[in-house]
């Protein structure tokens, strides 16, 4: 522009005037006489709410900057934005590191508020929630100037300071009565606590770590892929399966069933790292020697009893050195390995079965018929008793009615007077008592044979 001329900029413009030697700038609201031989451009004023801010670049010393909102930005005449950000906000128990990349210091931002990252900051980790510090919950943290490390258990809501790292975050530890846990000290000292202590919940100590047990798993124990850190005491039972073979040589298949207890973790920790597999190999060497000794017939005969007595008979010190106790042993299940061999087996069993069902049977019908029998004599003798009652109320009956009888014979015999002979006496009696006895036909349908002599009846031939 050779002549100067007149330029009007409203409030939110800006006019940016280059002459030979320098570069200026005029901001609006007014009017502007722009220099003769000068370039003129007009530009916008950058409009920046409250979560905005800009990074502005000076182009002449390279310096950056930053520039907040909520504002309305006029850029210098040398000024140019080199990133439009958001600023990122912060919640009440959140936080985040930021790292200088200049000069390699760390600060830590806390909410609640926004964060404006300097032009030379990068964001180290992103938004994190804070870790809730109470009585279930601690955090271990490593001092990055010293190297140390510290356990905070402090109630809070806990971020960490720009020294400090986060190494985990650890739960109490709390344990039942049947519990133990193994805790290794900083030396690689051992140290026992159990649900007996007087202090059954506690943290670890910076430098203390639970010992995580890896132990035999599986049927045939053939896996460590059993991982314990509590150590549970109570009685309980262990299932295993074996092969061994018999005097006359065949090849069976036991599963056992161990009813076992920790009760000594100390001597447990110095002798061994995997108690289960040390149970069931050592038993199962000693079922192998005892089973070769026997016949396949007297093994099935007693094999409860042979299995007990090898593993735990003989006063055998190996599980008392491991802190184990054996409660007790039995076979779960005797099998061939030999199909052929298994379905003979099977047929043993199968007639063996049987045999006892019948035998049961046989038993229960016994039962049955003796009870029977038993009801049978008890009926009996109810009815001899009723029978004896019976006779003896008859014969008390029968006195009675003899007695009355006697006495009318008698007290008619008397009314007859003593004109009368004791024999003629007992002839009229009679007579009446025939009269009577007559009567008493001639009203019934019952009929009478009398004998000759009875009626007295003669026959005469003339």
């Amino acid at each position: 522009m050779i002549i100067p001329w007149v330029a009007f900029l409203k409030e939110d413009e800006q006019l940016l005037i280059e002459t030979p030697t320098r570069r200026r700038i005029a901001n609006g609201p007014g009017a502007v006489i722009t220099p003769a031989l000068s370039r003129v451009s007009r530009r916008e004023a950058i409009a920046l709410g409250p979560t905005d801010y800009l990074r502005v670049r000076d182009t002449l010393s390279g310096e950056l900057r930053n520039e907040t909102g909520p504002k309305l930005l006029f850029l210098g005449p040398g000024e140019e934005v080199a990133e439009e950000l958001q600023a990122i906000p912060l919640k009440r128990g959140q936080y985040m590191r930021l790292i200088d990349q200049s000069s390699g210091a760390i600060r830590v931002e806390r909410g609640e508020g926004r964060v404006v990252l300097a032009p030379t900051e990068a964001i180290l980790e992103d938004v994190r929630d804070g870790i809730n510090i109470d009585e279930q919950t601690a955090v271990l943290v490593r001092d990055t100037i010293a190297g140390g490390l510290e356990l905070i258990t402090a109630p809070q809501v806990f971020a960490p300071a720009p020294t400090q790292q986060i190494v985990e975050v650890r739960r109490r530890v709390r344990l039942e009565d049947h519990e133990a846990v193994v805790i290794k000290e900083r030396s690689g000292a051992y140290r026992i606590r159990t649900g007996a202590d007087a202090e059954r919940a506690f943290f670890l100590g910076p430098y203390d770590e639970l010992v995580t047990f890896r132990w035999s798993s599986g049927l045939h124990k053939d896996r460590r892929e059993l991982k314990i850190t509590h150590l549970d005491q109570r009685p309980k039972f262990m299932w295993y399966e074996l092969e061994a073979r018999t005097q006359d040589n065949v090849e069976l298949t036991i599963g056992i069933t161990f009813f076992w207890q920790i009760v000594g973790v100390e001597r447990m920790v110095r002798t061994t790292d995997d108690t289960p597999g040390d149970v069931c190999s050592h038993a199962r060497s000693q079922i192998i020697q005892s089973v070769s000794q026997v016949s396949l017939e007297r093994f099935l005969a007693a094999f409860n009893a042979i299995i007990r007595e090898a593993v735990l008979g003989g006063g055998d010190s190996f599980y008392d050195e491991r802190g184990v106790v054996l409660h007790a042993v039995e076979v779960r299940a005797v099998s061939c390995k030999d199909p052929a061999t298994q379905r003979v087996l099977q047929e043993i069993i199968q007639e063996t079965t049987n045999r006892l069902n019948r035998l049961q049977q046989q038993e229960s019908e016994n039962e049955v018929r003796l009870r029977q029998i038993r009801g049978e004599t008890e009926a009996e003798e109810l009815r001899g008793r009723l029978m004896d009652v019976r006779r003896v109320v008859e014969l008390a009956q029968a006195e009675i009615g003899g007695a009355a009888e006697a006495g009318r014979v008698r007290a008619f015999l008397d009314a007859l007077g003593a004109e009368l002979a004791p024999a003629e006496k007992l002839a009229v009696f009679q007579t009446l008592r025939k009269q009577e006895a007559l009567m008493a036909l001639s009203t019934g349908s019952a009929s009478l044979f009398f004998t000759p002599e009875d009626v007295d009846l003669r026959i005469q031939t003339r």
